[in-house]
């Protein structure tokens, strides 16, 4: 099927690696120009979207950006509008996670909890404004999907506050912009990812040991983690023209842990 993507401009943001990096390779690998928005060391990111270029004889670029920080967002746009006249989809991927953002509700220092507000939830805001402002002021239609997750409808571990409330807030705006923007042709959708290989778990036999990954793929009704890029082509297909029924929609891509 082709998606219709030679020509079109995508940012990914968070898009160097894990999830993120995945949904850059599919854009990459369908024609799109990507346009890599990462705040991950510059040297990796650099490296990664040559790679892609290379690979997939396409251009991709890299943007070293803060989401959470204004004048970053402002940065990615423009250098969308510099180097191919804009952007017509943006993915909304890039979110604190992990270890280093988990703390029980008793025990959550407010500086912290601040933070993940301020990156998943107004970041990713701010992203879709710009987006949104310039496609509108232009006359130009767009597709804009949020990288939701799975804790934002089902927390099942605790100390994941952070995470499940920024993610449920991000599945409400999905569906307030698919409310305020698809007259504008700005078509909105969200995907919510569950467990999926990254950095840490890359599916090699010795991590299968980890006790949080049996954890994990014991849940799985079909034990396994998801690639990054079977997630990225779900988010491709929303991205599509292809795709002219789904509005506002949150697509279970959990493997089943909803089940």
């Amino acid at each position: 099927m082709d998606l219709g993507f030679k020509g079109k401009t995508v940012i990914v943001t968070g898009g160097a690696r894990g999830v993120g990096g995945g949904i850059s390779e599919i854009f990459a690998r369908e024609g799109a120009n990507v346009i890599i928005d990462d705040l991950a060391r510059p040297e990796e990111c650099e490296a990664y979207a040559k790679e892609l270029a290379e690979k997939y004889n396409t251009s991709v670029t890299f943007v070293q950006g803060d989401i959470s920080n204004p004048d970053d967002v402002k940065k990615v746009f423009d250098t969308a509008d510099e180097v191919y006249g804009g952007a017509d989809i943006l993915v909304n991927n890039a979110g604190l996670t992990g270890p280093s953002t988990n703390a029980l509700i008793t025990e959550m220092p407010m500086d912290k909890l601040r933070k993940n507000v301020e990156v998943n939830f107004i970041g990713t805001f701010m992203m879709s404004q710009e987006f949104a402002n310039r496609a509108i002021a232009k006359g130009k239609s767009g597709r804009v999907v949020n990288i939701l997750s799975k804790a934002a409808v089902s927390s099942t571990t605790a100390g994941h506050v952070c995470l499940a409330t920024t993610k449920a807030a991000l599945m409400a705006l999905t569906k307030q912009m698919a409310v305020e923007l698809t007259e504008s042709g700005i078509i909105v959708n969200g995907v919510m990812p569950g467990s999926a290989k990254n950095s840490l778990f890359t599916g090699k036999p010795e991590e299968l040991e980890n006790p949080n990954v049996k954890r994990r793929l014991a849940k799985l009704p079909t034990h396994k983690l998801a690639e990054p890029t079977e997630i990225g082509q779900v988010v491709a297909f929303l991205a599509s023209e292809q795709n002219q029924v789904a509005v506002g929609s949150i697509v279970d891509i959990t493997g089943g842990l909803l089940l």
